[in-house]
């Protein structure tokens, strides 16, 4: 049974609630499958890809509002129709395609994204993608989606509850080099007021014992991911096209 009520789609998601104008961005890595990305559009504002992702549109679950980037990918295949997306061509070569999403979303007063196909195929986008959690952090509240995984940041001062399944597994990686004053409570094994860094005690794979999870950081940030189990195929059709 999957943990998260797939039949109200991704504005009602457990670990990244929607609160704000939300858009959700496809980007150029290992595409999402096709019932997570429906699942995260359904409910969402705006639908951005970036560059290539996605291409060809008509595949998707429905036409992106927007695609982005400098478009060295699609070059040669652009085809503005009246009823296709709106291409948005920005040449900066100090971005990536990913940040120049992100900044479209800050400048047009979008609260929330949630990134898809934003890691996988190379390592350093990947990494550089988890880093625009933290670098907009003052903006845009962030979720990075994988097919099993789904990311986000908790700051210095924060406290979450979330109600998820016991046995839900979790990681809790730090972002910003040390962070001190880590408090899990409900997990097998809590932690209180920890200092968690690079190279020091694992925190990977823990489980949620009871549920809420709490977590609460004093100073610096992480990056919590939480392990879901994939969806039902959606032979019943359960969710309405976004």
């Amino acid at each position: 049974m999957s943990p998260y009520p797939y039949d109200r789609g991704g504005a009602e998601n457990l670990v990244f609630p929607c609160c704000g104008r939300r858009a959700v961005v496809l980007c150029s890595g290992p595409p999402p499958s096709p019932y997570v990305l429906h699942y995260w559009l359904h409910g969402a504002d705006l639908f951005v890809c970036t560059d290539a992702a996605g291409h060809p549109y008509d595949e998707l679950p429905c036409t992106p509002d927007v695609v982005i980037g400098d478009f060295d990918s699609l070059a040669g295949r652009l085809l503005d129709g009246k009823l296709g997306p709106r291409y948005l061509q920005v040449v900066d070569q100090y971005t990536t395609d990913s940040e120049k999403a992100i900044l479209f979303l800050v400048d047009q007063g979008f609260e929330e994204a949630v990134l898809l196909g934003a890691e996988g195929w190379r390592l350093d986008h990947t990494l550089f993608n988890c880093s625009l959690l933290e670098r907009y952090s003052d903006k845009l509240r962030i979720c990075l989606v994988g097919d099993e995984t789904d990311t986000v940041r908790v700051g210095p001062g924060e406290h979450h509850s979330w109600d998820l399944p016991e046995g839900m597994a979790f990681s809790l990686m730090p972002l910003t080099g040390k962070v001190s004053g880590v408090t899990v409570e409900g997990a097998e094994y809590p932690l209180l007021g920890d200092t968690l860094e690079t190279g020091g005690p694992a925190t990977i794979s823990n489980r949620i014992a009871m549920s809420p999870l709490l977590l609460s950081v004093g100073e610096g940030s992480l990056l919590v991911s939480f392990f879901r189990q994939l969806p039902p195929d959606d032979d019943d059709g359960i969710l309405d096209r976004p």
